[in-house]
């Protein structure tokens, strides 16, 4: 599925020559190959490991690129006989390390001139919409701008919510007839699962009665941190020991971060785990917990809730997230929704836990996660991405695309 792996060689000559190694070794049987570099390449992150692994049988060569300056050189002289597909994912690199508008203003231009070299050169561009904007955003005008930018020149737009366009539209307008929906894949079979609840529950200290609450993935103020923290004391408070949360997670610089953390490690009720947590301890974190909490400010995709729904785990989320259509079924919810407007809102609903019936809403987060199975969804993506690269037509309409509940 990759033609290369974390520390192998990432030179121009490296690169090439593994990619057409890889396009070498496919089936003499199989469709004609297309080569399919991806850029970003983030290593540490599973999903685009899961996303192309349906691949090789439909002909699609994935080949990660860290940057996509890279692909200037890696494309020269492409061969005319050899379709060529560059995949877009987060875009937050492109302006990273800009430190003035002046500087934001001429990586967006660097950026433009490479996708219109890279479509010069007869490559089509897809994007995945992973966020409406990075997390993070400190040059917010531009960042709007490349995205109008980029929509201006790609082929394919692959949103992952169904809330896509309703959600980036104060930024930038989705095209409509370029729209290709297909969710975030499920972590099956990704990490370890052998540790039972009851022993990780011992390991963090968690009384049998509580209710676990689990933050976790990269901390960081966009996710509710303070909010969360305020809500579980008030509950405790009102009534001890009923409520535990679980932070585990690398927390980044940011003020308010370590603000959280400093009062985080003081609270009888918080379980805090300043790190990155290793694959093998994710299983103690998801056996433990009742309830993953993703209170995000703003949120178009959620791995965290993707890996929630993998494990069984019912969330606790805002209206305004992207992944509420996923959990929102009236007749068997897997999320507990409360209003991103009111204030005391994320109070009320870290109470509502105390009284949900988990058993139903645990089932009701194992059929989720069941949806986005992520076999299911790689062997959809390879087979609808094929059929588009044969034939420029988006397979299916937007509102088939996804599994989804209508």
């Amino acid at each position: 599925m990759l033609t290369s792996l974390p520390g192998r060689d990432q030179s121009t000559e490296g690169w090439v020559g593994e990619t057409f190694a890889a396009l070498a070794r496919m089936p003499v049987d199989g469709p004609d190959p297309v080569a399919w570099p991806f850029t970003p390449y983030y290593s540490g992150n599973p999903f685009q490991n899961l996303l192309y692994s349906g691949f090789v049988e439909q002909g699609l060569l994935a080949v990660p690129t860290f940057r996509a300056e890279d692909l200037r050189t890696t494309t020269r002289n492409w061969p005319a006989d050899l379709p060529l597909v560059v995949h877009l994912h987060w875009l937050n690199q492109v302006l990273a390390k800009a430190r003035t508008d002046e500087e934001a203003d001429q990586a967006l231009g660097q950026q433009v001139e490479l996708l219109d070299l890279l479509k010069a050169r007869g490559a089509r561009l897809v994007w995945t919409v992973h966020n409406s904007l990075p997390h993070d955003t400190r040059f917010e005008a531009q960042e709007a701008q490349l995205r109008r930018d980029v929509i201006d020149r790609v082929d394919l737009v692959h949103i992952m919510s169904p809330r896509t366009e309703e959600l980036v539209s104060d930024w930038y307008t989705l095209p409509a007839d370029r729209i290709y929906q297909c969710d975030h894949p499920g972590y099956q079979g990704v990490y370890p699962d052998w540790v039972s609840r009851t022993d990780a529950r011992r390991r963090l200290r968690i009384p049998d009665g509580a209710i676990a609450l689990l933050l976790t993935g990269a901390i960081k103020p966009y996710k509710g941190l303070l909010e969360l923290f305020e809500a579980v004391d008030q509950v405790n408070a009102e009534r001890p020991g009923s409520v535990v949360l679980v932070v585990a997670g690398k927390p980044d610089d940011a003020p308010e971060t370590t603000a959280f953390i400093a009062a985080a490690a003081q609270h009888s009720a918080v379980r805090l785990l300043p790190e990155k947590v290793p694959d093998v301890d994710i299983q103690i974190l998801m056996r433990a917990c009742d309830v993953v909490a993703v209170p995000y400010r703003s949120s178009l995709n959620s791995g965290v809730l993707a890996l929630a729904l993998t494990w069984g785990r019912p969330v606790l989320l805002p209206d305004n997230s992207g992944s509420v259509p996923l959990v929102d079924d009236p007749s068997a919810p897997a999320g507990l929704i409360y209003p991103s407007d009111d204030p005391d809102a994320l109070v009320e609903a870290v109470r509502a836990c105390l009284s949900w019936d988990l058993s139903a809403a645990s089932a009701a987060a194992e059929r989720a996660g069941a949806r986005i199975d992520r076999a299911t969804i790689a062997k959809k993506f390879a087979a609808d991405l094929r059929h588009w690269a044969d034939t420029g037509a988006i397979p299916g309409a937007v509102s088939e695309a996804s599994t989804y509940r209508a």
